[in-house]
Parts: C-alpha cells; structure tokens; sequence
C-alpha cells in the first residue's frame, strides 16, 4: 500500500500531495474519456520533463566535476612552478657562488694547471678536477634553462585549466538556470491538476513503475566474482529505455553508467548493511525534494543517500550511477536489509525493512521526503 510520506507535504503542493500521498485505493475505470486521455497526455509530459531534467542532473554533475579536476590540475601546476622555481633560486645562488670566486681569484687556465703542478701526477688531478668544475658550471647553466622552460609549459598548463575551469562552471550554471526553469514548468503541470487526474495519473505511474521493476528484478542475477552476468546487462538496457515511467529523480550519472554495468567490479564480497543510516534519514521526512539537493535545505535521491552514508563516514558517490558502482555488493531485492540503498537504475532510496518492500526517499519536484512502500527498485546496495 502506498504510503509517500508520514507528514503533511509542504503547503505549496499541498492539492497534489495529498492525492499522491493517499494510501492506494481501487480505482475505478474513469467514467468519461476525456479524463483518461487528460491523464494520458500529462503523464507523458511529466515523464518528458523528468527525463529531460536526470539528463541535466548529469550533465550538471559531469561539468562541476570537469571544473574540480581542472582546479586540481592547476593546484598541480602551481606546486611543480612553485618546486622549480625554488631550485631555480638555488642553481642561481651556486653560480652566483661560482661567479664570485671567479673574480676574486681569476679563472683557473690551462696555463695555471700546467705551471700549477710539480709533477705529471699533480698536473692530471688538477686538470681532472678543472674539467669537472666546468662541466658542473656547464650542468648547472643547463638544468636552469631546462627549468624555465619546464614553468614556461606549466604556465601554459595553469592558464589553459583555468579557462576550462571558468568555462565548465559556466556550463554548470547555464545547465542549473534551465533546470530549474524546468522544475517550474513540472511544477505548474503539477499544480494545473485537478483531484481526478491527478489521482489518475499517479496511478498509471506507479503502475507502469511497479512493472518495470517486477521485469528488472525477474531478470537480475548478482554477480559473485569479478564480472557481472550478462542478465544485469540485460536488464539495465530495459531500465534505460524505460526509465521514464520510473518515479526516478533527476541525478542519474550519464547513460551508462546509472545502468548495472557488465564489468561492475566491486558486487562481490565485503560490505555489510548499515541500519544507523535510517534513523539519519528519518531526521529529513518532510524536507523538500531540490534538483540536484545535497543538504538538509533540500535533497533530491541520490543526494539524500549520499548525505546519509556520508553522516557514518562513507563515500558512496554522489549519482545514481556512482553508488552504483561503488557498492561492495550488489544484491537482488529479496536480499535488501534495512540500511543498503536500493536501486532502479535512475532513483535511489534507504531500505527501512527487510526485503526493500519499505523506504526513504526524495520522490520528485513538488513532494517531499518520506517513507513509501510501493515496488519502484530491482535490487540493493551494499557497503
């Protein structure tokens, strides 16, 4: 039985929550077709919308984590310009050294090693050690050249990361502006409703949901060494083309990679369930669904996984697709305990019972965290 959330949804989507919130009743087949061709209609350009805002979630994320990469690089080129400049400063100094004593006791010639040394022996060693101080002057010249050039590269590599930089969060922030537009846009759709279609629509999408589900977690197989089966394959291909009629949030990693990977290679051994973390997201029933939320502000489903786990000092990643592949295990829904993060290949939830039949989540733009219990995942996450 549906249950969406244990509080009152925020008064804005109040209406709306509130038909979407209610347990599931049996609907009976809508008495005029209008109706149904109304529901048809928005719930396909729901879906459109969702989808068009996981693919922004992506490349959202993807840009923000080009700019840190590129900061990182350049933090890099900073430090070996800063280590070559500080041998620099030091070759100097030696030759300098070198110069110095040049003018205070002259240059040493062949004329003063030959009229310097009393013997043959005398006249090797001094010539020996004249051809080996200017060899050093000459390796010293050499490596100080070397290392300006060497900066002169790292200058180029500095400026042209820092351009990259400015130009991913430039991206970033042009992807942001239009997300939220688009929120807007899902919202409104959302608000337009009135109780009988809206109610209508819920239930087409949890129904088309709840299949998707059943098919994916009929054809999952957990991997038990180093590759998983073909059948995960399989079945990831079938959750990315039906993605859209999934309740999945919009923080998808890319195409593939929010998808059960062929060579996923962390499914086997290790990892335990981690029950603290429902009492943490308990703590956040009621807090807004945000795109792209990572903090009690607002989450969105991954964010509200990864902010959890990170509470008990564990990474998960911060996509779908990266709890995805950071998961020591990855297990069919039978197996869910309460604490693992259970999966459809674009949405996220916590377990809160044995099984995955019961969870937390971050549903979608106008709805709030809660607890439901609907069959929206295919299998868990461990760690």
């Amino acid at each position: 039985m549906t249950q969406f959330s244990r509080r009152a949804f925020l008064g804005g989507a109040a209406a709306f929550g509130a038909a979407l919130a209610a347990p599931r009743i049996a609907f009976a087949d809508p008495t005029s077709s209008d109706v149904q061709a109304q529901a048809d209609a928005v719930r396909v350009k729901l879906d459109d919308m969702q989808s068009k805002l996981e693919a922004a979630s992506d490349d959202y994320y993807t840009a923000l984590s080009q700019h840190d990469a590129a900061e990182s690089k350049m933090e890099e080129a900073q430090d070996r310009i800063d280590d070559n400049n500080a041998r620099i400063a030091d070759l100097q100094d030696r030759l300098g050294g070198r110069a110095r004593n040049m003018y205070r006791d002259g240059q040493t010639t062949f004329l003063d090693v030959v009229l310097g040394s009393a013997t043959i022996d005398d006249f090797v060693k001094n010539w020996d050690a004249l051809k080996e101080m200017n060899a050093q002057d000459a390796d010293l010249v050499a490596e100080t050249k070397a290392l300006r050039k060497a900066n002169e590269a790292e200058e180029k590599e500095y400026a042209d990361q820092a351009t990259l930089a400015q130009q991913k969060m430039d991206e970033a922030d042009s992807i942001r502006l239009e997300a939220e537009k688009l929120v807007e846009q899902y919202q409104a759709e959302v608000d337009s409703l009135d109780a009988e279609v809206a109610a209508l629509v819920e239930q087409e999408r949890q129904a088309a949901a709840e299949a998707q589900a059943a098919q994916l977690a009929a054809s999952f197989t957990p991997s038990s060494n180093e590759g998983s089966s073909s059948s995960t394959t399989s079945s990831s291909s079938s959750s990315s083309s039906s993605h859209s009629s999934n309740n999945a949030n919009d923080d998808s990693d890319d195409s593939s990679s929010n998808k059960p990977s062929s060579s996923h290679s962390n499914s086997s051994g290790g990892g335990s369930s981690h029950p603290e973390v429902i009492d943490i997201a308990a703590g956040f029933i009621g807090v807004p669904y945000v795109w792209g939320g990572t903090t009690p502000a607002g989450f969105d489903c991954s964010g509200l996984t990864s902010y959890c786990y990170a509470q008990i000092g564990i990474n998960i990643g911060r996509t779908t697709g990266a709890q995805y592949g950071t998961a020591h295990q990855v297990l069919p829904l039978s197996q869910a305990l309460p604490g693992d993060v259970l999966y459809s290949g674009n949405h996220v939830g916590i377990c809160t019972s044995a099984g995955g039949g019961e969870y937390i989540h971050a549903p979608r733009p106008g709805e709030s965290v809660c607890y439901a219990s609907w069959n929206l995942f295919y299998c868990a996450l461990r760690w």
